[in-house]
């Protein structure tokens, strides 16, 4: 699953269109720009498969949800001084016949990617946001 999130990040982020390139730290060939980077570290902290069985019986009232938890942290590449820090979690619990735990972290995973490479673009417009009253 870790292996998944990493590629729906790395399309995700090339997707933006916030960045000049989007490389991955596994891709030995991959030469990086002069001048600032960023460097992205994740780790999935959370990761409940959940029941198949339960999400068809009573998945409607959350039994046998799978569970996913993302943090990502956005570093200064050459300082590695830390810029932003999210933790995102996810939880599914319908699907046809309750849905295969795979399918539902893969699409947990996938969204995550999404969310934070919107979340990125809305920062970058200057929609941050607003602290707790």
């Amino acid at each position: 699953m870790t292996q998944y999130l990493h590629l729906q990040l790395l399309r995700r982020l090339r997707e933006c269109g916030l960045f000049q390139q989007v490389v991955s730290a596994t891709d030995g060939g991959a030469k990086p720009l002069d001048g600032a980077a960023l460097r992205l570290r994740g780790v999935v902290t959370r990761l409940g498969r959940g029941s198949q069985v339960a999400r068809y019986f009573a998945g409607l009232y959350g039994a046998g949800r799978t569970r996913a938890q993302a943090d990502l942290l956005l570093l200064d590449a050459a300082s590695g001084k830390v810029g932003l820090v999210t933790a995102d979690r996810r939880v599914a619990s319908v699907g046809m016949f309750g849905g295969s735990d795979e399918e539902h972290l893969e699409e947990s995973f996938n969204d995550l990617a999404r969310d934070f490479a919107r979340f990125l673009v809305r920062l970058s417009q200057g929609q941050a946001p607003k602290a707790a009253p």
